[in-house]
């Protein structure tokens, strides 16, 4: 249903907007449980999807692990945590 570049998937069912700006998170059992984004808290009631993206050494070194998850209220997010910074971004939230 959804793709993973953004914008439009092919049952036109689902449109992302792309943000990836930082936010804070908190886990439960390895997993997102909760998340702060521009100052109001998320709280995660599904996790959809998991995968990792790692680029090669030479290039820019990426190591990335995604999740897209349903937070209270029904809204669909990316998110990703920078493996090499420690640093967790919201990459973008479908509607």
């Amino acid at each position: 249903m959804f793709d993973t570049c953004g914008g439009v998937d092919e049952a036109g069912a689902g449109v992302a907007k792309r943000y990836d700006e930082d936010v804070q998170v908190e886990r439960d059992a390895g997993m997102p449980a909760v998340f702060v984004w521009r100052g109001r808290r998320y709280q995660v009631i599904d996790v959809i999807g998991r995968w990792r993206i790692e680029g090669r050494w030479w290039a820019d070194g990426r190591d990335r692990e995604y999740w897209r998850v349903e937070a209270k209220g029904g809204a669909v997010w990316d998110l990703y945590h920078d493996r090499q910074r420690d640093a967790w971004h919201m990459e973008r939230l479908w509607d």
